[in-house]
């Protein structure tokens, strides 16, 4: 029964390759081409999307959309921009749910469909992974991380 450790070895070396490649992605925030926002800090970008931040500047509500829990890039962005697990985020949304408070983004199953919705609104901000052809009507959007670059956002209309 030789083949039994071999298998196990060979499911903990698929394991570890496929955890490693989830650490490696990463994702593109996008706007409607009309919004004038070019940067956008982390956690500027966090707090919209946990519905702390509800309009631009310019007074324009805003609406992030998620993707799915399953999804690459949810889990990337849960990772690099909202420093958490995405079952965490979960919890989180049941939370405010059940205390009457605010519901989550809407979700979309694909990059594609992330882009459609944001192509469509122009308060709509969401992400896609890194290297998906954004097409017209959507823009990428410049993350930065330090915090002391948090009054970066330019969003005048």
């Amino acid at each position: 029964m030789r083949t039994r450790p071999l298998g196990l070895a060979l499911l903990c070396v698929l394991l570890t390759a496929a955890s490693a490649r989830r650490t490696d992605l990463h994702i593109v925030v996008v706007v409607n081409v009309a919004n004038p926002l070019t940067t956008i800090p982390r956690e500027r970008l966090s707090k919209i999307f946990l519905r702390e931040i509800s309009t631009w500047d310019n007074g324009q509500e805003i609406l992030p959309v998620d993707q799915i829990d399953k999804s690459l890039a949810r889990v990337a962005f849960a990772r690099d921009v909202q420093k958490q697990s995405v079952s965490a985020l979960r919890r989180y949304w049941q939370e405010r749910i059940f205390s009457g408070n605010e519901s989550p983004p809407p979700d979309r199953v694909t990059d594609a469909d992330v882009l459609t919705y944001v192509r469509s609104n122009p308060g709509a901000i969401g992400y896609v992974l890194e290297g998906s052809d954004l097409g017209p009507g959507v823009k990428a959007v410049v993350v930065t991380w330090a915090a002391r670059e948090s009054n970066t956002v330019n969003s005048h209309s």
